[in-house]
């Protein structure tokens, strides 16, 4: 017989199922980025698919879970909107890259867009951290 208490802890499972696949997609780029340290131009696209996947498949694992959980979206306040800002001007560091790199057919370094790309989604990542701590911090004191 299925309850609510199982479906709930399903749901968690998928949650945190979520969340270690947008740690192994992040984490990907491990191996890449110590091969280039060595001195190695490893592929690009060898990296990129598991990241996409784990990144894009875990937050939308996460999402859904949260859906099931009927725990309602995060109320946004500023910071979060300026976290989410970064990430997504981060991400948005690849058009020109991939624009010159498959339209113009031009010869391009990934390594030109990716402090870019890191720079956006970090300093999104702490905006993101700062506001959690603020709101739990606000959360304790009340």
């Amino acid at each position: 017989m299925v309850t609510d208490e199982k479906i709930y802890n399903a749901a968690l499972t998928r949650y945190r199922l979520g969340n270690t696949l947008i740690w192994l997609g992040v984490l990907t780029w491990l191996p890449f980025i110590v091969l280039r340290i060595a001195g190695e131009k490893p592929s690009l696209f060898w990296y990129l698919p598991f990241h996409l996947a784990g990144v894009i498949g875990g937050s939308r694992l996460r999402a859904l879970a949260r859906r099931e959980m009927g725990m309602s979206p995060p109320q946004k306040n500023r910071m979060q909107t300026i976290g989410h800002g970064l990430i997504f001007a981060g991400i948005l560091a690849w058009a020109p890259y991939f624009y010159l790199k498959f339209v113009a057919q031009q010869p391009i370094d990934v390594m030109d867009y990716l402090p870019y790309h890191l720079v956006g989604v970090f300093g999104g990542i702490i905006f993101l951290a700062i506001s959690y701590f603020k709101l739990r911090k606000r959360k304790t004191d009340a």
